[in-house]
C-alpha cells in the first residue's frame, strides 16, 4: 500500500502556526496588568478605610479627654488669687491675725526652704497630723521635676514661695545682680504656676542675701520675706539625735510675739528636722501660738 504524502509546510502555514502563541501571550499579559489594577485598587480603598475609623475613634477619643482637662484646670482657676502690693520693706514677722475678742493672737510662721525634697512627704504628713499649714520657698529646678509634689503641697493649703531657680548664691559683698535674679525669679514663677495654677506672691532669697534684690523682686510683684529664728537645721548632722538641739533652738521664737521659723525639707538629709518637727508644733501649740502663712500678709 503507498503511503500517503505528508502536507508540505509553506512558509504561509509556519507564519500561522507562529501567530497562534504570541496572541495567547498578549492576552496574559493584559490579564497581568487587569489583576496588578484591582490589586492597586483594593490596596487604595482598604487604606481609605482604616484611616476613616483611625479618624473616628480618635475624635472619640479626644473629647473625653478635652473634658478632663477643662474638670483639672478649674479647681487651679478657681483657687487662684491676686497678689497684694509687694511690701516695700522686708518681712522678718509672721501676719497678725484677730484673735479672741480684739486681742491680736500670737502668731508663728513655719517656712521650709530648699524643696520639694526626700523629706517633703514626711514634713506634710506631720503637718497634716498636726493641723498646720506652712510656706514652702521652693528651687524652680526641683519644682519643675516634681510637680505632683508641689501640687500635693497646695492641696493641703500650704502657701508656695519663689527661691530662685537655682539656688545659686552670691556672696554677701557682691549681691545680686539684677537680669540674673529676674530671670531665676521668673523660670521659678512659671514652674509653680505650671505645676499647680497659682502664682506666688513671695520670695526668699538664698542665703538670706539681699544687696540688689529689693528693686527686682518688687518688679516681679513679690514680697520678700526673711526670717526672724534660725536653728540652722541646714548644718545638722544626718541622725535624729540632733532632732531636741533644733527643737531647743526653734523655741527661741516663743520670747517673739510673731516669729517667722526657717526649717529646710530640701537641700539635703532632713531626719533631723522632720524628727524635731511634731516637737515644735507642741512647743508653740503649748504657748497659745497660731500658725499662719505668709500669704496672709495681705
Amino acid at each position: 500500500m503507498a503511503a500517503t504524502p505528508l502536507p508540505r509546510r509553506t512558509p504561509q502555514s509556519a507564519h500561522r502556526a507562529s501567530i497562534g502563541p504570541a496572541r495567547l501571550r498578549v492576552r496574559w499579559d493584559r490579564v497581568n496588568v487587569l489583576l496588578a489594577l484591582v490589586v492597586v485598587l483594593a490596596t487604595v480603598v482598604i487604606h481609605a478605610v482604616v484611616v476613616a475609623i483611625s479618624d473616628n475613634l480618635k475624635a472619640a477619643t479626644a473629647k473625653p479627654a478635652a473634658s478632663m482637662a477643662v474638670e483639672v484646670s478649674e479647681p487651679a482657676a478657681t483657687t487662684q488669687h491676686q497678689c497684694p502690693p509687694p511690701a516695700r520693706d522686708i518681712i522678718h514677722t509672721a501676719p497678725a491675725v484677730p484673735g479672741a475678742g480684739d486681742a491680736i493672737a500670737r502668731t508663728v510662721a513655719l517656712t521650709f526652704d530648699d524643696g520639694p525634697g526626700p523629706s517633703t512627704s514626711a514634713v506634710l504628713d506631720i503637718l497634716r497630723q498636726g493641723g498646720v499649714r506652712a510656706t514652702f520657698f521652693v528651687i524652680g529646678q526641683q519644682a519643675a521635676a516634681e510637680p505632683e509634689m508641689l501640687r500635693r503641697i497646695a492641696a493641703d493649703g500650704h502657701a508656695l514661695g519663689d527661691h530662685t531657680w537655682s539656688h545659686r548664691t552670691p556672696s554677701l559683698r557682691a549681691g545680686w545682680k539684677s537680669a540674673m535674679l529676674a530671670k531665676e525669679i521668673e523660670r521659678t514663677n512659671q514652674a509653680i504656676l505650671n505645676a499647680t495654677g497659682l502664682r506666688p506672691c513671695l520670695f526668699r532669697p538664698p542665703g538670706g542675701v539681699v544687696k540688689g534684690a529689693s528693686k527686682v523682686t518688687r518688679t516681679a510683684g513679690l514680697s520678700m520675706i526673711l526670717w526672724s529664728v534660725d536653728p540652722r537645721d541646714w548644718a545638722a548632722p544626718p541622725s535624729k539625735k540632733f532632732a531636741p538641739v533644733i527643737q531647743k533652738r526653734v523655741a527661741a521664737g516663743l520670747k517673739e510675739e510673731h516669729p517667722v521659723i526657717l526649717l529646710h525639707d530640701g537641700g539635703g538629709n532632713r531626719v533631723a528636722t522632720v524628727a524635731a518637727l511634731a516637737g515644735i508644733i507642741s512647743d508653740y501649740r503649748s504657748h497659745g501660738f497660731r500658725f499662719v502663712t505668709l500669704d496672709e500678709l495681705g
